[in-house]
């Protein structure tokens, strides 16, 4: 497990670079890709709740420290989405087109709902929050759920890599 948690989180450093410094700096793109909140949801659902509740963590630790909102935002409602991704780990089947970009949508509405949450609890915190009815939240839903047959297809290279799941123990299931 922790082979795999470091491989994760090392994906997860880079995916947080990636997102804030190429990414961010593209002048055509309303709202920039969540490929951190991608890559949590794939390593909940590929490995359970815990396991959902550390990446969320550890990927909120890494957006609170680089984008420089208040300490802990991130990662509160990243570890709220990867325990809840985890608990369906045995029941969402991860490989496909459909179900990464099912996951993913509804992963990117519950982070829309987390924050409207957030920033309704802690009024005096000034959070550039958008409504479910804008562009900016359609542009941001529509690329997530695009994208993450793609990430999935992607970080599904490295399986053997990232699961703690024995296959062993897959194959005698069967």
């Amino acid at each position: 497990m922790t082979k795999s948690l470091l491989i994760s989180t090392l994906i997860l450093f880079c995916t947080t670079i990636i997102e804030s410094t190429i990414l961010s700096n593209i002048s055509f793109l309303l709202v920039v890709p969540d490929l951190v909140l991608i890559c949590s949801i794939y390593f909940s659902t590929l490995n359970g709740k815990l396991y959902g509740e550390t990446s969320g963590f550890i990927s909120g630790l890494f957006l609170d420290f680089i984008t420089g909102v208040p300490l802990g935002l991130n990662c509160f409602y990243r570890t709220l989405i990867g325990y809840i991704f985890g608990l369906f780990s045995e029941t969402i089947i991860i490989s496909g087109v459909f179900m990464p970009m099912l996951t993913v949508s509804v992963g990117t509405i519950a982070k829309r709902l987390f924050l409207i949450l957030l920033s309704l609890l802690f009024p005096k915190i000034n959070l550039e929050i958008y409504s479910f009815i804008s562009y900016q939240f359609l542009f941001e839903f529509i690329v997530n759920t695009l994208l993450a047959p793609l990430v999935f297809r992607f970080l599904g290279f490295f399986y053997n890599s990232l699961s703690i799941k024995d296959t062993k123990d897959m194959i005698d299931n069967v």
